[in-house]
């Protein structure tokens, strides 16, 4: 009798769970059913409509823009190479989760490695659904539900520029920008609009629903994802290798590719900044379009990058022609000599600097000599291709004439100088050097180029009485690794530098165009936010219509410095900066030239960029952003003439 109740029980309890088994398989097919026809009915309730109806408005604003400032076919490419490379071919009636994607975000998960699994239209189904609390299980299938709803109202196209749009708007601030968020981001990051911006520029930007903030704080997995995202591309027949772009270059490193975002503008993105600094933006184009012109049609077939930006003060971009302002490293040789310069005005004053004039010497160019022609001509080497001075000239002078072997002499004449006016500088100087290198450094011929240094000065020295830290080849070592240190403090690279006194004036040196111009920033402002000049941009300012600069400068009086490199066919590139005040505000503007492949073309001089910052003035012009006339200190200003009576 037991057996059998127990018999009918359990056959009682199997016919019930197959039932229960059967309703629930039918019910979970009737929801994906019912996902499927219509996700907004599972999705949720009143939010869900809001955020529907929101969605509708949002297409409209983004249907209605321009074409060229909502979205860019190449950002959205990227963006999908980055997030979700399934999104163009995946279709429509397809719910838009990504299984690989789920099951790879888990296993990193589990690793400790966060990372989502969300699709480009789960991504924008976050925008509209979340409200920054964390969200559960019940919410992630809310928005894939929405998501699937998303997919079915727009194109991708559509879709992609909105997720873009709305995450670059979220990105800047609070502002909603359903239609121009990515124009107004890429005005902030690179100065140009959306329809302006170089294909590297685009690849970046593709990466914007990341974030600023998060490109900075992981210099190292963006560049991968950068690296990735373009090898997709090229494999989609969407970006063409066989053009070589700066991003192919060894110079850029991760740990520096997205330190340009630190010079975003988040006022000028978001458009509440005043027209004046926008004035900066929209004048790149003819900086831009001036200069590729004048290189197509004088050096026709030559691969150059170019480059522009302008910094206002403590170094913020105001405008930039690219990415590559901030990526493309360049040789900013000449520009260095204000690091011998500013060490004079500091040791000796400004005044005694402008007053400090250097008879002319022999041009002692060790740069490019050697041991042996220092020991067969020991004061009297000089290169074919550098005239040496004429006249005295005080180094400020010489620095702002662009005098490369005035220049060269003047700063070596720097340990000289302390050693008659500021020995306590020349011992810190001399303390680069230990006593055994400085031995080692130590010969005839270095200490009959130093005697010859200090009797240009008035001091007659025998050679054997020279001061071991005055030896020619120690003081210049030791007086490159000073400079060396402080121009890493003073913001420029110093540490791929070699330990080689040849490069006393930089001509091995690097740096990004925006380095430079934050650099000059700092060397000719006070840095207060005004247009008053430093002692040292002061002391420049004095001499700005000589040299070879003279042609830009007499056409813009108001220009307070001018400074630049390449003017020699053998250069691998060629930088112009000037120092200029707009609305009582200092502003750098630098521009450079790289090729592809080094060297520059024979005949293509630094010049040219000049020509590229005049056609950017007079665009200014027009605009009626004329530059003013700097502050320069009481000591610099110009003494009135006195009076002469007349005789009786």
């Amino acid at each position: 009798m037991i057996a059998l109740v127990l018999r009918s029980a359990l056959e009682r309890a199997r016919t019930s769970r197959h039932g229960i088994a059967a309703g629930l398989c039918g019910a979970v097919a009737a929801c994906f059913a019912v996902a499927l026809a219509a996700p907004l009915m599972l999705a949720g309730g009143a939010r869900v409509q809001r955020a529907a109806a929101l969605f509708g408005g949002d297409l409209s604003q983004y249907r209605a823009a321009a074409p060229g400032i909502r979205s860019a076919p190449l950002v959205s490419a990227a963006a999908a190479g980055y997030e979700d490379r399934a999104f163009f071919r995946r279709p429509r009636w397809v719910p838009p989760i990504s299984p690989v994607g789920v099951a790879r975000a888990v296993a990193r998960n589990l690793r400790g490695i966060p990372q989502g699994g969300s699709t480009i239209p789960q991504q924008l189904a976050k925008l509209y659904l979340r409200d920054g609390t964390r969200a559960g299980v019940l919410d992630k299938m809310s928005e894939a539900l929405f998501a699937t709803w998303l997919t079915r109202q727009a194109e991708p196209e559509e879709i992609a520029g909105l997720y873009l749009n709305l995450s670059a708007g979220t990105a800047m601030g609070t502002v909603r920008r359903p239609a121009d968020g990515l124009h107004r981001l890429a005005l902030a990051l690179f100065g140009l609009p959306l329809q302006r911006l170089s294909r590297e520029d685009q690849l970046f930007l593709g990466a914007s629903p990341r974030g600023v903030q998060w490109l900075r704080a992981h210099p190292v997995l963006s560049a991968h994802r950068i690296a990735s995202t373009r090898a997709w591309l090229i494999a989609e027949k969407l970006w063409d290798p066989s053009v070589r772009s700066y991003l192919d270059s060894a110079v850029i490193d991760s740990e520096g590719a997205f330190r340009f975002v630190e010079g975003w503008t988040e006022r000028v993105a978001s458009g509440e900044l005043p027209t004046a600094d926008l004035d900066l933006v929209d004048a790149i184009d003819k900086f831009r379009d001036g200069l590729e012109a004048t290189l197509r049609a004088e050096f026709p077939g030559t691969a150059v990058r170019t480059a522009f930006a302008a910094l206002g003060s403590g170094g913020a971009v105001l405008a930039r022609s690219g990415a590559e302002s901030a990526l493309m490293a360049v040789n900013y040789g000449s520009v260095a000599k204000l690091e011998a310069l500013d060490l004079a005005v500091e040791a000796f004053g400004p005044e005694a600097v402008r007053e400090l004039s250097l008879p002319p010497g022999p041009c002692v160019r060790w740069t490019w000599s050697t041991k042996e022609l220092r020991r067969s001509q020991p004061s009297r080497y000089c290169p074919t291709d550098v005239a040496p001075a004429t006249r005295p000239m005080a180094m400020d002078e010489a620095v702002a004439r662009s005098v490369n072997s005035m220049t060269a002499r003047h700063a070596m004449m720097l340990p000289a100088l302390l050693a008659l006016r500021r020995p306590d500088l020349l011992r810190e100087v001399a303390s680069e050097v230990p006593a055994e290198e400085r031995a080692a450094l130590d010969s005839p011929a270095d200490r009959a180029l130093a005697g010859d240094l200090l009797s240009q000065l008035g001091e007659v020295v025998p050679p054997d009485a020279v001061a071991p830290e005055l030896s020619y080849s120690a003081a210049a070592v030791a007086l490159f690794r000073y400079l060396k240190d402080r121009r890493e403090q003073a913001g420029l690279p110093a540490e791929r530098l070699p330990e080689d006194p040849t490069s006393l004036l930089g001509n091995s040196s690097r740096a990004t165009p925006e380095q430079i111009g934050g650099y000059l920033q700092r060397k000719l402002f006070a840095n207060d936010g005004t247009c008053m000049l430093s002692d040292t941009g002061a002391l420049l300012a004095l001499h700005r219509k000589e040299g070879t600069l003279r042609w830009l400068a007499q056409r813009w009086p108001k220009i307070v410095f001018s400074g630049k490199t390449g003017s020699s066919p053998h250069d691998d590139s060629a930088l112009a900066a000037v120092g200029l005040c707009l609305d009582a505000r200092p502003v750098v503007l630098i521009g450079a030239l790289r090729p592809i492949e080094p060297p520059l073309p024979d005949g293509l001089q630094g010049s040219v960029l000049l020509r590229g910052i005049d056609a950017y003035f007079k665009e200014l012009v027009r605009l009626q952003r004329k530059p003013g006339s700097a502050l320069l200190p009481a000591w610099a200003e110009p003494q009135p003439a006195l009076a002469v009576e007349a005789k009786p």
